[in-house]
Protein backbone atom coordinates (compact mmCIF):
# COMPACT_ATOMS: atom_id res chain seq x y z
CA UNK A 1 0.00 0.00 0.00
CA UNK A 2 1.30 3.14 -1.48
CA UNK A 3 2.30 5.65 1.87
CA UNK A 4 1.08 8.76 1.95
CA UNK A 5 3.11 11.54 1.77
CA UNK A 6 4.60 14.05 4.86
CA UNK A 7 1.60 16.81 6.06
CA UNK A 8 4.43 19.37 6.10
CA UNK A 9 5.50 18.42 2.80
CA UNK A 10 2.05 19.41 1.35
CA UNK A 11 1.23 22.26 3.32
CA UNK A 12 4.71 23.98 2.70
CA UNK A 13 5.36 24.09 6.40
CA UNK A 14 8.73 21.84 5.95
CA UNK A 15 12.22 23.45 6.74
CA UNK A 16 13.79 23.47 4.20
CA UNK A 17 11.04 24.14 2.07
CA UNK A 18 9.99 21.79 -0.24
CA UNK A 19 12.07 21.66 -3.41
CA UNK A 20 10.17 20.69 -6.86
CA UNK A 21 11.12 17.68 -7.49
CA UNK A 22 9.80 16.58 -3.78
CA UNK A 23 6.39 18.28 -4.47
CA UNK A 24 5.98 16.11 -7.76
CA UNK A 25 6.82 12.45 -6.13
CA UNK A 26 4.58 13.69 -3.63
CA UNK A 27 1.80 14.20 -5.79
CA UNK A 28 2.69 10.65 -7.36
CA UNK A 29 1.83 9.25 -4.30
CA UNK A 30 -1.02 11.00 -3.46
CA UNK A 31 -2.41 9.90 -6.64
CA UNK A 32 -1.18 6.00 -6.30
CA UNK A 33 -2.87 5.93 -3.29
CA UNK A 34 -6.35 7.32 -4.44
CA UNK A 35 -6.30 4.82 -6.92
CA UNK A 36 -5.62 1.79 -4.80
CA UNK A 37 -7.97 3.34 -2.60
CA UNK A 38 -10.76 3.58 -5.05
CA UNK A 39 -9.53 1.75 -8.19
CA UNK A 40 -11.65 -1.26 -9.64
CA UNK A 41 -8.39 -3.34 -9.57
CA UNK A 42 -7.30 -2.40 -6.33
CA UNK A 43 -6.71 -4.88 -3.33
CA UNK A 44 -5.90 -2.46 -0.65
CA UNK A 45 -9.26 -0.96 -1.34
CA UNK A 46 -10.43 -2.30 2.31
CA UNK A 47 -6.63 -1.34 3.81
CA UNK A 48 -7.42 2.14 2.47
CA UNK A 49 -10.87 2.82 3.80
CA UNK A 50 -9.83 1.64 7.40
CA UNK A 51 -7.04 3.67 7.62
CA UNK A 52 -9.18 6.61 6.87
CA UNK A 53 -11.68 5.34 9.06
CA UNK A 54 -14.10 4.26 6.90
CA UNK A 55 -16.79 1.79 7.64
CA UNK A 56 -18.84 0.81 4.62
CA UNK A 57 -21.62 -0.85 6.53
CA UNK A 58 -22.10 2.31 8.45
CA UNK A 59 -22.28 4.32 5.46
CA UNK A 60 -24.42 1.98 3.63
CA UNK A 61 -26.99 1.89 6.70
CA UNK A 62 -26.35 6.02 6.89
CA UNK A 63 -27.82 6.54 3.08
CA UNK A 64 -30.54 3.92 3.02
CA UNK A 65 -31.87 6.06 6.38
CA UNK A 66 -31.64 8.72 4.42
CA UNK A 67 -33.48 7.33 1.26
CA UNK A 68 -36.09 5.75 3.79
CA UNK A 69 -36.64 9.30 5.33
CA UNK A 70 -37.08 10.87 1.92
CA UNK A 71 -39.41 8.04 1.02
CA UNK A 72 -41.20 8.69 3.86
CA UNK A 73 -41.51 12.21 3.58
CA UNK A 74 -42.26 11.86 -0.28
CA UNK A 75 -45.53 9.46 1.26
CA UNK A 76 -46.76 12.04 3.59
CA UNK A 77 -46.79 14.74 1.38
CA UNK A 78 -48.68 12.79 -1.33
CA UNK A 79 -50.76 11.68 1.36
CA UNK A 80 -51.65 15.01 2.58
CA UNK A 81 -51.95 16.27 -0.98
CA UNK A 82 -54.70 13.24 -1.49
CA UNK A 83 -56.31 14.37 1.36
CA UNK A 84 -56.48 18.10 1.02
CA UNK A 85 -57.77 16.94 -2.67
CA UNK A 86 -60.54 14.89 -0.83
CA UNK A 87 -61.29 17.89 1.24
CA UNK A 88 -61.81 20.20 -1.90
CA UNK A 89 -63.46 17.37 -3.68
CA UNK A 90 -66.14 16.79 -1.02
CA UNK A 91 -66.72 20.79 -0.80
CA UNK A 92 -67.06 20.86 -4.58
CA UNK A 93 -70.08 18.43 -4.64
CA UNK A 94 -71.60 20.00 -1.82
CA UNK A 95 -71.44 23.09 -3.82
CA UNK A 96 -72.95 21.15 -6.70
CA UNK A 97 -75.35 19.89 -4.65
CA UNK A 98 -76.64 22.96 -3.30
CA UNK A 99 -77.09 24.48 -6.76
CA UNK A 100 -78.03 21.45 -8.39
CA UNK A 101 -81.94 20.25 -8.23
CA UNK A 102 -82.74 19.17 -4.65
CA UNK A 103 -83.30 16.24 -3.55
CA UNK A 104 -87.13 15.78 -3.74
CA UNK A 105 -87.94 17.75 -6.51
CA UNK A 106 -91.18 16.60 -9.19
CA UNK A 107 -90.37 16.55 -12.83
CA UNK A 108 -91.61 15.37 -15.83
CA UNK A 109 -89.86 13.66 -18.55
CA UNK A 110 -90.98 12.67 -22.56
CA UNK A 111 -88.95 9.49 -22.21
CA UNK A 112 -90.20 6.32 -20.68
CA UNK A 113 -87.41 5.48 -18.18
CA UNK A 114 -86.61 8.18 -15.43
CA UNK A 115 -82.95 9.70 -16.14
CA UNK A 116 -79.92 8.99 -14.01
CA UNK A 117 -80.92 10.26 -10.12
CA UNK A 118 -84.52 9.90 -10.20
CA UNK A 119 -87.53 7.77 -9.99
CA UNK A 120 -90.65 7.02 -11.04
CA UNK A 121 -93.21 9.22 -8.80
CA UNK A 122 -95.53 6.43 -9.01
CA UNK A 123 -96.61 5.65 -5.27
CA UNK A 124 -94.32 2.80 -5.14
CA UNK A 125 -92.92 1.30 -1.84
CA UNK A 126 -89.11 1.50 -1.14
CA UNK A 127 -86.75 1.02 1.38
CA UNK A 128 -85.47 4.11 3.66
CA UNK A 129 -81.80 2.86 3.81
CA UNK A 130 -81.85 2.43 -0.05
CA UNK A 131 -83.07 5.99 -1.01
CA UNK A 132 -81.87 7.74 2.41
CA UNK A 133 -81.24 11.30 1.27
CA UNK A 134 -84.82 11.14 -0.58
CA UNK A 135 -86.40 9.87 3.02
CA UNK A 136 -84.74 12.40 4.37
CA UNK A 137 -86.42 15.53 2.27
CA UNK A 138 -89.90 13.70 2.26
CA UNK A 139 -90.27 11.32 4.88
CA UNK A 140 -93.84 9.49 5.43
CA UNK A 141 -95.19 12.43 3.41
CA UNK A 142 -97.13 10.07 0.89
CA UNK A 143 -97.20 7.13 2.63
CA UNK A 144 -95.18 5.17 5.66
CA UNK A 145 -94.67 2.12 3.84
CA UNK A 146 -94.35 -0.33 5.85
CA UNK A 147 -93.85 1.76 9.08
CA UNK A 148 -90.44 0.54 9.85
CA UNK A 149 -87.93 0.04 6.87
CA UNK A 150 -89.88 1.11 3.86
CA UNK A 151 -91.94 4.73 2.53
CA UNK A 152 -93.87 5.59 -0.10
CA UNK A 153 -93.08 8.29 -3.65
CA UNK A 154 -95.75 10.37 -4.40
CA UNK A 155 -98.34 8.85 -6.82
CA UNK A 156 -99.07 11.46 -9.55
CA UNK A 157 -100.33 8.47 -12.34
CA UNK A 158 -103.15 9.68 -13.37
CA UNK A 159 -103.52 12.76 -11.19
CA UNK A 160 -102.43 16.71 -11.83
CA UNK A 161 -100.22 18.24 -9.54
CA UNK A 162 -101.94 21.00 -7.56
CA UNK A 163 -99.90 23.73 -5.09
CA UNK A 164 -100.82 23.52 -1.47
CA UNK A 165 -99.03 24.24 2.08
CA UNK A 166 -99.96 20.75 3.13
CA UNK A 167 -98.15 18.36 0.41
CA UNK A 168 -99.17 14.95 0.63
CA UNK A 169 -102.78 15.23 0.08
CA UNK A 170 -105.00 13.37 -2.28
CA UNK A 171 -107.90 15.62 -3.55
CA UNK A 172 -110.96 12.70 -5.62
CA UNK A 173 -112.49 14.47 -8.43
CA UNK A 174 -115.71 16.40 -7.84
CA UNK A 175 -118.22 19.07 -9.28
CA UNK A 176 -120.20 21.69 -7.72
CA UNK A 177 -123.57 20.85 -6.79
CA UNK A 178 -126.14 21.76 -9.52
CA UNK A 179 -129.50 23.17 -7.53
CA UNK A 180 -132.59 24.49 -8.69
CA UNK A 181 -136.09 25.67 -7.43
CA UNK A 182 -139.65 25.66 -8.44
CA UNK A 183 -141.89 28.25 -6.63
CA UNK A 184 -145.11 27.61 -4.97
CA UNK A 185 -145.02 23.67 -6.25
CA UNK A 186 -148.49 21.84 -5.83
CA UNK A 187 -149.10 18.35 -7.18
CA UNK A 188 -150.92 18.88 -10.59
CA UNK A 189 -153.89 16.27 -9.48
CA UNK A 190 -155.13 17.95 -5.89
CA UNK A 191 -156.95 20.33 -5.98
CA UNK A 192 -156.30 23.61 -3.94
CA UNK A 193 -157.02 27.28 -4.09
CA UNK A 194 -154.25 30.26 -4.08
CA UNK A 195 -154.31 34.04 -5.45
CA UNK A 196 -152.54 35.31 -8.48
CA UNK A 197 -150.79 33.47 -10.73
CA UNK A 198 -148.19 30.45 -10.63
CA UNK A 199 -144.55 31.93 -11.05
CA UNK A 200 -143.28 28.80 -12.98
CA UNK A 201 -141.94 29.90 -15.92
CA UNK A 202 -139.64 32.87 -17.43
CA UNK A 203 -136.98 33.59 -15.29
CA UNK A 204 -138.67 33.30 -11.94
CA UNK A 205 -137.56 30.32 -10.78
CA UNK A 206 -133.48 30.12 -9.34
CA UNK A 207 -130.80 27.58 -10.30
CA UNK A 208 -130.80 24.97 -12.94
CA UNK A 209 -134.75 24.53 -13.88
CA UNK A 210 -136.84 26.52 -16.40
CA UNK A 211 -140.16 26.41 -18.06
CA UNK A 212 -140.29 24.37 -21.81
CA UNK A 213 -142.47 24.81 -24.49
CA UNK A 214 -146.26 25.92 -23.92
CA UNK A 215 -145.96 26.22 -19.84
CA UNK A 216 -146.11 30.25 -19.06
CA UNK A 217 -146.36 32.08 -15.83
CA UNK A 218 -149.91 32.56 -16.81
CA UNK A 219 -151.04 28.74 -17.40
CA UNK A 220 -152.32 28.65 -13.92
CA UNK A 221 -154.24 31.78 -13.64
CA UNK A 222 -157.09 30.62 -11.66
CA UNK A 223 -158.07 31.20 -7.96
CA UNK A 224 -158.91 27.28 -7.68
CA UNK A 225 -157.05 24.48 -9.35
CA UNK A 226 -159.30 21.41 -9.56
CA UNK A 227 -156.87 19.27 -10.98
CA UNK A 228 -155.71 17.74 -14.36
CA UNK A 229 -152.70 18.34 -16.72
CA UNK A 230 -150.73 21.48 -17.40
CA UNK A 231 -149.25 21.97 -20.47
CA UNK A 232 -145.71 22.48 -21.47
CA UNK A 233 -142.93 21.19 -19.59
CA UNK A 234 -140.07 21.62 -16.49
CA UNK A 235 -136.34 21.56 -18.85
CA UNK A 236 -133.34 20.98 -16.33
CA UNK A 237 -129.99 22.93 -17.70
CA UNK A 238 -127.21 22.42 -15.08
CA UNK A 239 -125.20 25.53 -17.60
CA UNK A 240 -127.81 28.32 -15.16
CA UNK A 241 -126.54 26.78 -11.85
CA UNK A 242 -123.03 27.12 -12.77
CA UNK A 243 -121.06 27.92 -16.22
CA UNK A 244 -118.75 25.66 -15.75
CA UNK A 245 -121.52 23.12 -17.01
CA UNK A 246 -122.02 22.54 -20.72
CA UNK A 247 -118.45 24.47 -21.26
CA UNK A 248 -116.67 20.75 -22.46
CA UNK A 249 -118.18 17.54 -23.00
CA UNK A 250 -115.84 15.97 -20.73
CA UNK A 251 -113.88 16.79 -17.67
CA UNK A 252 -110.82 16.05 -18.87
CA UNK A 253 -109.13 18.88 -19.64
CA UNK A 254 -106.61 19.02 -22.51
CA UNK A 255 -103.59 17.18 -21.50
CA UNK A 256 -100.17 15.78 -22.57
CA UNK A 257 -99.48 12.68 -20.94
CA UNK A 258 -95.38 12.37 -19.30
CA UNK A 259 -93.34 10.54 -17.19
CA UNK A 260 -93.69 11.94 -13.40
CA UNK A 261 -90.06 11.55 -11.63
CA UNK A 262 -88.61 12.69 -8.03
CA UNK A 263 -85.60 13.38 -7.83
CA UNK A 264 -84.22 10.69 -5.18
CA UNK A 265 -80.21 11.15 -4.91
CA UNK A 266 -77.61 13.49 -6.71
CA UNK A 267 -76.00 11.68 -10.09
CA UNK A 268 -72.52 13.37 -9.52
CA UNK A 269 -71.84 13.28 -6.03
CA UNK A 270 -73.44 9.45 -5.16
CA UNK A 271 -72.26 7.91 -8.71
CA UNK A 272 -72.56 4.45 -7.04
CA UNK A 273 -76.19 4.86 -6.73
CA UNK A 274 -76.63 4.98 -10.66
CA UNK A 275 -76.54 1.66 -11.09
CA UNK A 276 -78.93 0.96 -8.48
CA UNK A 277 -81.66 3.32 -9.93
CA UNK A 278 -81.06 1.57 -13.27
CA UNK A 279 -81.78 -2.06 -11.31
CA UNK A 280 -85.07 -0.16 -9.94
CA UNK A 281 -86.30 1.25 -12.61
CA UNK A 282 -85.84 -1.72 -14.49
CA UNK A 283 -87.26 -3.96 -11.87
CA UNK A 284 -90.69 -1.50 -12.28
CA UNK A 285 -90.64 -1.95 -16.09
CA UNK A 286 -91.55 -5.57 -15.93
CA UNK A 287 -95.17 -6.60 -14.32
CA UNK A 288 -95.65 -8.06 -11.34
CA UNK A 289 -97.69 -9.19 -8.78
CA UNK A 290 -98.10 -6.26 -6.11
CA UNK A 291 -100.97 -8.03 -3.76
CA UNK A 292 -102.66 -11.21 -2.95
CA UNK A 293 -105.78 -11.90 -0.89
CA UNK A 294 -107.15 -15.96 -0.52
CA UNK A 295 -109.26 -16.95 2.49
CA UNK A 296 -110.38 -20.15 0.79
CA UNK A 297 -113.34 -18.98 -0.88
CA UNK A 298 -112.54 -15.38 -2.36
CA UNK A 299 -109.30 -14.40 -4.00
CA UNK A 300 -107.85 -11.68 -5.93
CA UNK A 301 -104.28 -10.66 -7.72
CA UNK A 302 -102.93 -7.24 -8.50
CA UNK A 303 -100.35 -6.72 -10.77
CA UNK A 304 -98.07 -3.21 -10.93
CA UNK A 305 -99.75 -2.16 -14.49
CA UNK A 306 -103.35 -2.31 -12.34
CA UNK A 307 -104.83 -5.50 -13.90
CA UNK A 308 -106.48 -7.18 -11.94
CA UNK A 309 -107.62 -10.98 -11.32
CA UNK A 310 -109.83 -12.49 -8.97
CA UNK A 311 -112.72 -15.35 -8.21
CA UNK A 312 -114.51 -17.23 -6.08
CA UNK A 313 -117.09 -19.85 -5.29
CA UNK A 314 -120.68 -18.58 -4.56
CA UNK A 315 -124.08 -20.52 -3.95
CA UNK A 316 -126.33 -21.68 -3.63
CA UNK A 317 -128.52 -19.56 -5.11
CA UNK A 318 -132.48 -19.44 -3.81
CA UNK A 319 -134.01 -18.67 -6.81
CA UNK A 320 -133.27 -18.44 -11.20
CA UNK A 321 -130.43 -15.53 -10.52
CA UNK A 322 -128.05 -14.89 -8.17
CA UNK A 323 -125.38 -11.70 -7.82
CA UNK A 324 -121.90 -12.25 -7.29
CA UNK A 325 -119.80 -9.21 -5.09
CA UNK A 326 -116.67 -8.39 -6.18
CA UNK A 327 -113.74 -8.31 -3.74
CA UNK A 328 -112.18 -5.34 -5.80
CA UNK A 329 -113.54 -3.26 -8.08
CA UNK A 330 -112.99 -2.35 -11.39
CA UNK A 331 -112.65 0.80 -12.96
CA UNK A 332 -115.36 0.27 -15.50
CA UNK A 333 -117.43 -2.90 -16.63
CA UNK A 334 -114.83 -3.77 -19.87
CA UNK A 335 -113.76 -6.80 -17.72
CA UNK A 336 -114.46 -10.39 -18.63
CA UNK A 337 -115.87 -13.44 -16.43
CA UNK A 338 -115.81 -17.05 -16.59
CA UNK A 339 -118.55 -18.97 -15.12
CA UNK A 340 -118.04 -23.20 -13.74
CA UNK A 341 -121.34 -24.55 -12.52
CA UNK A 342 -121.39 -26.86 -9.97
CA UNK A 343 -123.46 -29.51 -7.93
CA UNK A 344 -126.48 -28.21 -9.96
CA UNK A 345 -129.48 -30.54 -8.84
CA UNK A 346 -131.73 -29.43 -12.06
CA UNK A 347 -132.24 -25.99 -14.35
CA UNK A 348 -130.37 -24.27 -17.19
CA UNK A 349 -126.50 -23.54 -16.35
CA UNK A 350 -126.44 -19.80 -15.25
CA UNK A 351 -124.64 -17.21 -17.50
CA UNK A 352 -123.70 -13.72 -16.97
CA UNK A 353 -126.66 -11.38 -17.01
CA UNK A 354 -125.35 -8.36 -19.26
CA UNK A 355 -126.49 -4.83 -19.79
CA UNK A 356 -130.58 -4.93 -20.61
CA UNK A 357 -131.37 -6.57 -17.73
CA UNK A 358 -133.14 -4.05 -15.79
CA UNK A 359 -131.68 -3.37 -12.70
CA UNK A 360 -129.46 -6.97 -12.55
CA UNK A 361 -126.75 -5.49 -15.07
CA UNK A 362 -122.79 -5.58 -14.65
CA UNK A 363 -121.76 -3.18 -12.74
CA UNK A 364 -117.63 -2.49 -11.22
CA UNK A 365 -118.35 -4.16 -7.85
CA UNK A 366 -120.23 -6.95 -9.23
CA UNK A 367 -122.65 -8.78 -11.81
CA UNK A 368 -125.49 -11.19 -11.95
CA UNK A 369 -125.46 -14.48 -12.69
CA UNK A 370 -128.90 -16.45 -13.95
CA UNK A 371 -130.37 -19.64 -15.44
CA UNK A 372 -133.80 -21.07 -15.85
CA UNK A 373 -134.99 -22.34 -12.40
CA UNK A 374 -131.40 -22.37 -11.30
CA UNK A 375 -131.82 -23.35 -7.95
CA UNK A 376 -129.54 -24.66 -5.16
CA UNK A 377 -126.84 -24.24 -7.25
CA UNK A 378 -123.05 -23.31 -6.98
CA UNK A 379 -120.99 -21.59 -9.39
CA UNK A 380 -117.24 -20.88 -9.49
CA UNK A 381 -116.21 -17.35 -11.42
CA UNK A 382 -112.82 -15.70 -12.29
CA UNK A 383 -112.95 -12.26 -13.44
CA UNK A 384 -110.44 -9.85 -14.70
CA UNK A 385 -109.70 -6.76 -16.27
CA UNK A 386 -108.22 -3.18 -15.47
CA UNK A 387 -108.58 -2.43 -11.89
CA UNK A 388 -109.24 0.82 -9.97
CA UNK A 389 -106.49 3.06 -8.97
CA UNK A 390 -105.39 2.60 -5.19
Amino acid sequence: MTKLPEKGLLSGSKTPHTTTGEMKEALGRLRDYLNELLGEDSADKETARQALGIDLKVLSDKIEAKADQETLEETMKNKVDQTLFESKTDELEQEIAKRGTPVGTIEFFAMTTPPAGYLRADGAEVGRETWPQLFAAIGTTFGAGNGETTFNLPDLAGRFAQGSMTPGQKIEAGLPNITGTINNPSPADTAFTFGGEWPIAGTSNPGALTSKGNLTNKAIAESSWTGGSVLGSISFDAGRSNSIYGASATVQPPALTLLPCIKAFDAVTDPGLIDITGLANELAAHKHVTETYNDGTNWYRKWSDGWLEQGGFSGPFTSAYGRITLSRPYADTDYNVQLTPTGRPYGTPPTVLLDGNNDKNMTTTGFYVGGNDWVSGYVKWYACGQGTQS
